[in-house]
């Protein structure tokens, strides 16, 4: 098995790390949805700089928290390629937010984008994945999944939640040859946040002296994409429910 030829859907594909694992699966030749919601600019520039050096795919609209937007991009993905062998699910929101500042509404939104569209892309890729010669989802995490940081419990919950996703979906759909793998994400150099979501975004003083990086660096969304790679490939087979952490070493220290 290579990567070309294969096809992948990408959540939140258009901007930050999800830009970053699209270019990386289009440049091994993979034909890729590069899925996006708010940021039409970043995506379109997302695609060029694929289109540029001779990759294929295409952008596809749509809300995470939406279930017939995401059968319809799954379908969309399908029909134009044929099938989906892979899936990353990784649109995600973090709103930076202390426990006292989170109201019912907020806190139900963030678990339903970051949570529920995981649930909702792997349920409605999954008719197409059982059908792939070598099926795989990675569901992209953090590190905070493991750690509190001082700050934005909502968001810690949710990536703890997708451990446990992984790890659940990876013994049920073992049945298919599904591998699904984690990936427990550090700081990452993105683009500024953006969304229809006016939230401020702060570090507060609490949080100030937490340490830095012993590799003296923050990771790249390339440097995801690279991971992506390898867990995508022949390599990974027999690898499944497992959480890989790419953190410049923050959880070290």
């Amino acid at each position: 098995m290579t990567h070309k030829g294969r096809v992948a859907l990408v959540t939140g594909g258009g901007k930050g790390v999800g830009a970053g694992i699209a270019r990386a699966l289009c440049e091994a030749g993979v034909r890729v949805c590069i899925g996006y919601h708010s940021s039409e600019a970043l995506a379109q520039k997302t695609l060029g700089d694929i289109l540029s050096q001779g990759g294929e795919g295409f952008l596809y609209k749509a809300d995470v928290a939406d279930r017939s937007q995401m059968r319809a991009m799954a379908e969309a993905t399908a029909d134009r390629y044929g099938g989906i062998d892979v899936l990353v699910n990784n649109a995600a929101m973090q709103i930076n937010r202390f426990i006292r500042e989170y109201d019912a509404d907020t806190f139900r939104w963030l678990w339903d984008i970051n949570i529920g569209g995981y649930w909702r892309a792997t349920q409605e890729c999954l008719p197409y994945l059982k059908r792939s010669a070598a099926p795989r989802i990675v569901n992209i995490s953090s590190i905070h999944g493991k750690r509190p940081g001082l700050f934005d419990a909502g968001y810690s919950m949710t990536k703890g939640a997708i451990r446990m996703f992984t790890r659940e979906a990876a013994l049920e759909l073992a049945a298919y040859g599904i591998t699904v793998n984690a990936i427990d994400l550090g700081a990452c150099k993105i683009e500024a946040k953006t969304g229809e979501h006016a939230f401020k975004i702060y570090w507060p003083k609490e949080v100030h002296g937490n340490p830095g990086m012993p590799l003296a660096n923050i990771c790249t969304p390339e440097d995801v994409g690279a991971l992506v790679l390898y867990l995508t490939g022949p390599g990974a087979g027999m690898m499944t429910g497992s959480g890989i952490r790419l953190d410049a070493g923050m959880m070290l220290v």
